[in-house]
């Protein structure tokens, strides 16, 4: 089901996170043809904590820099602003929630899948052939977000959100269904609401909505299923099972989105290796 203004999970006067204005600005400045990387750097550095959890994020093993970047102004130059940009959106949402660490859901291993889902969404952007309708940036951003819905969830139900966490578990059931059992919806359109109140672009907004499918729908909408299909690679990556992660990327996704088994291998490659360099 798609929310509408009325159906349960906005009548219930959930509060919805506006858009970090740190990255309002920033995207400000790079529709700006006359906005440079000294301009979009000094945006970061007048908030001076997020300016240090901006460069602790880009220092990690992840890039792999050659060398330490000490400034903000360092970091868009061996980053580049569109680098940047998803570095600052990482850091400005994990901090928006900061409230709710030791509330009860592992946060840290949320952030970490969500960031491994944005690199891999991206990188998979990057070596598609096929046509996806969203650059490689756009959907890093697909990817950050996909389970914000799941933090709003907490942010706003606490103790009752964290029963349907604990049954889903104890059940091994996946929690969507589980959400939809108790909620009568889920995490993936409550992000989906986020999105379309941040101003996102419908098709970015759709790929957080499918990013558990349904699998039909996904299949003729490129970008959701390239979303739908990495989320559930880096689940397995993460669960050590690289076979299977493999397996996801089957022939309609790969005839889909345009990839070859070299490129298969690739990924599954950086998933292995964002298991262990993710830092939050």
């Amino acid at each position: 089901m798609t929310i509408k203004p009325g159906s349960p999970v906005l009548s219930q006067n959930f509060a919805i996170p506006t858009i970090p204005s740190v990255v309002q600005r920033i995207q400000r400045l790079l529709e700006d043809p006359n906005a440079g990387v000294r301009d979009i750097a000094a945006v970061v550095a007048q908030d001076a904590p997020l300016a240090a959890k901006v460069l602790k994020i880009a220092n990690s093993s992840f890039y792999g820099l050659r060398e330490k970047v000490v400034s903000t102004q360092h970091a868009a130059s061996v980053l580049g602003v569109r680098v940047l940009r998803g570095v600052v959106m990482q850091a400005s949402v994990i901090r928006q929630f900061e409230h709710l660490s030791g509330g009860g859901l592992d946060l840290d291993a949320l952030w970490r899948h969500s960031i491994a889902t944005a690199q891999l969404c991206q990188q998979t952007g990057r070596k598609a052939r096929g046509s996806i309708g969203l650059a490689p940036e756009e959907l890093h951003a697909c990817g950050l977000l996909h389970d914000l819905g799941k933090v709003v969830l907490l942010d706003n139900l606490r103790e009752r959100y964290l029963q349907v966490v604990n049954e889903a578990r104890e059940r091994s059931l996946p929690l969507h269904h589980v959400e939809r059992e108790h909620l009568g919806f889920d995490h993936a359109e409550v992000g989906h609401v986020v999105a379309q109140r941040w101003g996102l672009p419908a098709a970015m907004a759709n790929a957080i909505l499918l990013h558990h499918g349904p699998a039909e729908r996904c299949e003729r909408e490129p970008a959701a299923l390239l979303i739908e299909r990495v989320n559930r690679c880096v689940h397995l990556v993460e669960d050590g099972d690289l076979e299977a992660a493999t397996a996801v990327f089957d022939r309609v996704t790969t005839q889909t989105l345009g990839l070859q088994q070299r490129d298969v291998e690739e990924l599954i490659t950086l998933a292995a290796e964002l298991r262990g360099s993710v830092e939050v």
